[in-house]
């Protein structure tokens, strides 16, 4: 396969693709049989496979222990001094999102809008702070520069589906945890893969920089990295992959997309993902904790989870933060 289908994100939004010849395959009528999997094409020629930098050694955490609430301040009224003020007095909430991904932030078919669970997220943070939803400015960035964005302070917060772990925590501060999941894989629904152990040997397609990335290279299965993670939907189908790996509802919005591709397997490995802002901001983090847990007790998160999520992944509950400090 040529790398320049790699590049095929936006086509695939909201359409389902069967690429004809490829690792998914179609049947040519009603019940047809799957066809066998495609062989296993490697990387091209010459490309080693990525070399992940080991972690650094980084004080335990626990993803579910978090600031205490502040008191939510009145809409528009934002206290002097604080990161909320400032970012009240420049007009706009400056949010770090995605582009591509199903039910968190994707653009709507018709208005090309971004919609999704993240970019409601970050309209309820803009409605704490001016009473307004509208007061946010979206920009995109791939997975891989989640951190960067915060870091060279280039936005006020990031909403992409950014998972909470003990290394990230040296470089950015978290919210409470506004979404938790599990990783599984999507595969091939001819594939007999049950588990990361099945795939030895065997490419996996991760997003760079993610938790899923370094889950695949500490196991037996190749590491394919991809910039975006809809680059992985292609390269399943045309059987550069064996499987994808990353959270269940992120694979759910690739599986809706072809109905020959199935997720398995179980994690017990859930992560918790929250809005990561730059480190040092303790007042937003508890600004931004606050409205989370008011959109727990008001019952806005269960209707965003239950508009975006329900369909596929079925009945969920927000995740539980202790709270101190």
């Amino acid at each position: 396969m040529r790398s320049d289908a790699m590049p095929l994100r936006a086509a695939i939004l909201g359409t389902v693709l069967v690429l004809a010849g490829c690792g998914s395959g179609a049947g040519t009528g009603a019940g047809a049989a799957d066809p066998p999997p495609s062989p296993r094409a490697p990387l091209e020629v010459g490309v080693p496979d990525p070399v992940l930098v080991p972690p650094p050694v980084t004080p335990p955490c626990d993803p579910r222990r978090n600031l205490t609430p502040s008191t939510l301040p009145k809409a528009g009224a934002m206290p002097e001094g604080t990161t909320m003020r400032a970012i009240q007095n420049r007009g706009f909430l400056e949010v770090g999102v995605d582009q591509n991904t199903r039910m968190f932030s994707a653009p709507n078919p018709d208005t090309r809008v971004l919609e999704g669970f993240d970019i409601d997220v970050a309209r309820e943070v803009a409605e704490a702070i001016f009473g307004d939803p509208n007061r946010v400015r979206l920009r995109v960035i791939p997975p891989g520069q989640r951190l960067d964005v915060l870091v060279n302070r280039k936005v006020d917060m990031v909403v992409h589906t950014l998972t909470i772990t003990c290394d990230r925590w040296q470089q950015v501060d978290f919210s409470s945890g506004y979404l938790e999941d599990s990783l599984r894989l999507l595969v091939p629904k001819n594939s007999p893969v049950k588990s990361l152990e099945d795939l030895a040997g065997q490419y996996v397609c991760v997003s760079k920089n993610t938790t899923p990335e370094r889950r695949v290279a500490e196991s037996k299965a190749r590491v394919y990295e991809v910039a975006d993670r809809t680059d992985c939907l292609v390269a399943l189908q045309e059987g550069r992959v064996a499987a994808v790996h990353t959270n269940a509802a992120l694979l759910a919005g690739l599986a809706e997309q072809d109905p020959l591709l199935k997720m398995v397997g179980e994690s017990d490995l859930n992560e918790v993902s929250a809005i990561a802002v730059p480190k040092g901001e303790t007042d937003f983090v508890r600004f931004l904790n606050a409205t989370i847990e008011r959109m727990k007790s008001d019952g806005t998160w269960q209707r965003m989870y239950d508009r975006w999520f329900r369909a596929a992944l079925g009945t969920g509950t927000p995740p539980k933060t202790t709270y101190s400090g």
